[in-house]
C-alpha cells in the first residue's frame, strides 16, 4: 500500500505581537495633558525658556563663581544679557522707526507687483473684470450735476496706541519676569539637581541612571543653547555686512531677524531667505540683484547648518530630521513662536530621557538619527 503524499511546507515567518491596546483612560489623558499644554502656554513656555538659559548659563556662573559669590555672579550674568539686549533695540531703534512708517508703501508696492506679474486676462483680471461690470450693474443712475462725496471713516489713533501701549507692555512685564526666574535658578546652583536625585527613590542604582540622565541632559541642552545664541548672533552680523555691502535697505533689521530665526531649523532660514529676496526685488527691481541677496542669505545660513552645527555640536543633537520637523510643527501649533523656538530642545531632552529608560527604547529606536542593529542569529 502506498504512503500517503505529504506536502513540503516551508516553516511560516511569526511575527511578534504587539500590544497595541488604547484604553478610554489613556486617550482622555493625552487630550487632557494637550488641553492643560495649550491653556498654560502663558506660564508654561516662558518657563520652559528660562529653565534652558539658565542650563546653558550655567558654566559662565560657575566659572564666575571662583572668585565672587554665586548671587553676584549671576547678577552679573542677567544684568549683562539684558544691557545687550537693550543696546542692541537702541541701536536699531531709528530703522525699526523708520521702517514702520514704510511699512505700509512696502505692503502696497508688493501687492501692486503681484498684480502686474499677473497676465492680463488671468483669473486677477477677471476677478476684477467681473467686480466692475457688478459695481456698474448694481449702481443706481446718478445724476448729471451730483458732486461726489468721499466718505472717510475716523481713525481712533489714541486707542491704536494705546493698545499697541498694553501689548508692549505685557511683553516687557513678561520679560522682566523672565530675567529674574533666570537669576533665581543660575543662583540656587544644584540645589533642584539634589533634590531630583532624592525623588528618585532609595535605590544606589536608580540615583545613578537618574543622574547620569540628569548630567547629559544638561550638558547636552547647555552645549545646544549656547551654540544657538553664538551662531544665530554670527549669522546676524555676516547678513547686516553683506547686505549693507549690496545695499540692501534696513539691513541692521535684516540682521537681527536672520540671527533670531536661525534659532528655527529649516522655516527660519528658508523664510528670511525668500523674504529678503522679495524685499530686493522691490528695491532694486532687478533679478540679478534679488538672487545676489537670496544667495547670499542661503550661503551664511548653509555656511552655519553643514560646516558649523556639526562641528561644534557633535553628537548633542542627534536625532533625526523628520522627528525635528514633527517637533517644530507640533510645539509651533501648540504654543506659537516660543514653541518653534524651544521645539529642538524638548526633542533633545525627550531623546535623553528615552536613552536612559528601558521601557522607553522604542521611543528612542524612533527618534534616533539611525538605525539600531540588532544581533544576527547564533551560528
Amino acid at each position: 500500500m502506498p504512503e500517503p503524499a505529504v506536502e513540503n511546507r516551508e516553516p511560516v515567518a511569526t511575527v511578534a505581537k504587539v500590544p497595541t491596546k488604547i484604553t478610554a483612560t489613556q486617550v482622555i489623558a493625552v487630550l487632557l495633558s494637550l488641553f492643560a499644554l495649550r491653556y498654560g502656554q502663558g506660564l508654561l513656555a516662558p518657563l520652559l525658556v528660562a529653565v534652558l538659559t539658565s542650563v546653558a548659563l550655567a558654566p559662565l556662573v560657575r566659572t564666575l563663581t571662583r572668585i565672587i559669590p554665586r548671587a553676584v555672579a549671576a547678577a552679573i550674568v542677567v544684568l549683562g544679557i539684558a544691557t545687550l539686549i537693550g543696546l542692541t533695540a537702541y541701536l536699531l531703534s531709528d530703522e525699526a522707526s523708520a521702517f514702520s512708517r514704510r511699512l505700509p508703501g512696502i505692503v502696497r508696492e508688493v501687492r501692486e507687483a503681484i498684480v502686474s506679474a499677473s497676465p492680463r486676462q488671468g483669473l486677477i483680471g477677471q476677478l476684477q473684470q467681473a467686480v466692475t461690470e457688478l459695481e456698474k450693474t448694481t449702481a443706481a443712475p446718478a445724476a448729471t450735476n451730483a458732486t461726489p462725496v468721499t466718505i472717510v471713516e475716523p481713525v481712533d489713533v489714541q486707542q491704536q496706541l494705546m493698545s499697541g501701549a498694553r501689548a508692549l507692555g505685557g511683553y516687557l512685564a513678561q520679560a522682566v519676569l523672565m530675567l529674574f526666574l533666570i537669576f533665581f535658578l543660575l543662583a540656587s546652583g544644584d540645589l533642584f539637581k539634589n533634590k531630583l536625585l532624592k525623588l528618585s527613590g532609595d535605590r544606589l542604582s536608580h540615583r545613578k541612571v537618574t543622574l547620569q540622565m540628569i548630567d547629559e541632559i544638561t550638558t547636552k541642552i547647555g552645549r545646544f543653547v549656547f551654540y544657538q545664541a553664538w551662531s544665530g548672533a554670527l549669522v546676524g552680523v555676516i547678513t547686516w555686512l553683506c547686505f549693507r555691502w549690496i545695499g540692501v535697505s534696513y539691513a541692521g533689521l535684516w540682521g537681527l531677524a536672520a540671527g533670531l530665526m536661525n534659532c528655527i531649523p529649516y522655516f527660519g532660514p528658508t523664510l528670511i531667505m525668500a523674504a529678503s529676496a522679495v524685499a530686493a526685488l522691490i528695491q532694486f527691481r532687478s533679478l540679478p540683484t534679488m538672487a545676489l541677496v537670496a544667495g547670499v542669505s542661503l550661503a551664511v545660513t548653509a555656511l552655519e547648518g553643514f560646516v558649523l552645527a556639526p562641528t561644534m555640536l557633535g553628537q548633542a543633537a542627534r536625532v533625526n530630521t523628520v522627528a525635528v520637523f514633527v517637533s517644530i510643527m507640533f510645539w509651533g501649533w501648540l504654543w506659537g513662536s516660543l514653541g518653534l523656538v524651544i521645539a529642538v530642545p524638548i526633542l533633545m531632552i525627550v531623546k535623553t530621557v528615552a536613552d536612559r529608560v528601558e521601557s522607553l527604547s522604542s521611543l528612542s529606536e524612533l527618534l534616533g538619527e539611525r538605525e539600531r542593529r540588532s544581533p544576527g542569529p547564533a551560528s
